[in-house]
């Protein structure tokens, strides 16, 4: 998995190659309506290559996961679940067609797009495709704003909601002074702009703020200017193996030596622990899921996975599971595999999940659920997570933003 992850540099496979991965059951069905009998059939469309590969095999194993699960009980209301896997280079213009390529033969729901750019095109082009999206990973605020579309849905916290609760839980942090290092993209720009309103609100002041091309692997200017910044604290939005690059060589040049504060922005996961080592211990990071959360639903999903896939789940395959699951209880509450009863049943949507109870908000799509801020921390010789705080979406979940017209 390492040399996946530090892969950043190979180049990216360019074709959509399309390829059938159902279940392996097959279950009679006993659907009710008029589609009763019809698969359930999904298209996940990851990236093949680059530093995003890693989360988007993950996902595709986490919705094989949940597939098989459903169709060891006789499928989602009797409709067998159907995976399709495509691939993509990661451009929002080779995601569109390998999802309009999907939708031609036959698969209604989509998911498996990693990062919100792709989203972004994606959504409006769904009505077209007499389809649905269920995005577990992109969480630019456009995406359930002005890019918003009736036929897609985000079962992942958005990055409003994930800074909000990085503010609610600065005061739990030392560090006064931040650096913020952030991938120049949407999700990048975004948070960056919404974390300097936040340590603003709480006294911190942010000294440094800029930006560096996703793939980006030699991050020495970018560190040597966070060191002459005066910040004690960094707060950074680097993802997969840049990721993996900025923190190694952040610590070759003893960045982290001199900071109160380490905070990520989903740049710390499980995945990246054996490439990253000790060095991370201490870091903050948001976190969406841990495997440790102690409710009956998580227990079951946390002791079948392990006994499928040998190590326990993470932030990634537990939310593409919680978006393979949004669309299993859709679905039965539609009593049907037709996209527009699916849309219907999904708005205000509220079920049990393995991180509690989620809602799904009519006014634009946006799943409303808890989320935390965790602490790496080494115990019995293993890296792992520490839950500082949790902060329930009431208290993360901005208004449905006005620019959003379903």
């Amino acid at each position: 998995m390492n040399k996946k992850l530090l892969a950043a540099v190979v180049p990216v496979m360019a074709g959509l190659a399309m390829t059938g991965c159902g279940s392996s059951d097959d279950s009679s069905s006993s659907g009710s309506g008029s589609d009763a009998g019809a698969p359930l059939k999904i298209a996940l469309i990851p990236p093949s290559g680059g530093p995003l590969a890693v989360f988007g095999k993950d996902v595709v194993t986490a919705w094989k996961f949940a597939a098989d699960e459903a169709n060891k009980n006789g499928g989602v209301d009797g409709h067998k679940v159907e995976i399709v896997t495509a691939q993509t280079d990661g451009t929002p213009a080779a995601t569109v067609r390998a999802a309009r390529k999907a939708t031609q033969g036959g698969a209604r729901f989509i998911s498996g797009v990693i990062t919100s750019p792709e989203n972004g095109a994606l959504q409006q082009q769904l009505p077209s495709m007499n389809a649905l999206s269920f995005n577990t990973l992109g969480k630019d605020d456009a995406l359930t704003g002005a890019q918003c579309n009736a036929n897609a849905f985000r079962t992942v916290q958005n990055t409003q909601m994930d800074v909000n609760m990085i503010a609610v839980s600065l005061d739990k942090l030392p560090a006064k002074k931040w650096a913020i290092q952030a991938v120049d993209y949407a999700t990048g720009r975004t948070a960056a702009k919404i974390f300097t309103a936040a340590a603003k609100k709480v006294g911190k002041e942010v000294v440094l703020t800029q930006y560096a091309p996703l793939n980006t692997t030699e991050f020495g200017s970018y560190i040597s200017k966070i060191k002459s910044s005066g910040a004690d604290g960094v707060f950074a939005i680097e993802f997969g193996a840049d990721g993996v690059a900025f923190v190694n060589q952040g610590a070759q040049f003893k960045l982290f030596d001199s900071m109160k504060s380490v905070l990520g922005f989903n740049m710390v996961s499980e995945p990246l622990f054996p490439a990253l080592g000790d060095k991370v211990v201490g870091f903050f990071n948001n976190i969406g899921y841990v495997h440790q959360l102690d409710n009956p639903k998580n227990v079951a999903f946390v002791k079948a996975w392990k006994a499928a896939e040998g190590t326990d789940p993470y932030y990634v395959t537990a939310d593409a599971y919680i978006g393979a699951q949004t669309l299993f209880e859709a679905v039965k509450k539609a009593k049907s595999v037709d996209p527009a009863k699916v849309k219907d049943a999904l708005n205000g949507l509220s079920f049990d999940t393995i991180v509690g109870t989620v809602t799904m908000r009519p006014g634009d799509h946006q799943i409303q659920r808890d989320a935390y801020l965790g602490q790496v921390e080494k115990t019995g010789g293993k890296l792992g997570w520490k839950v500082v705080n949790t902060v329930p979406a009431s208290q993360t979940q901005p208004a449905a933003d006005p620019s959003c017209k379903l």
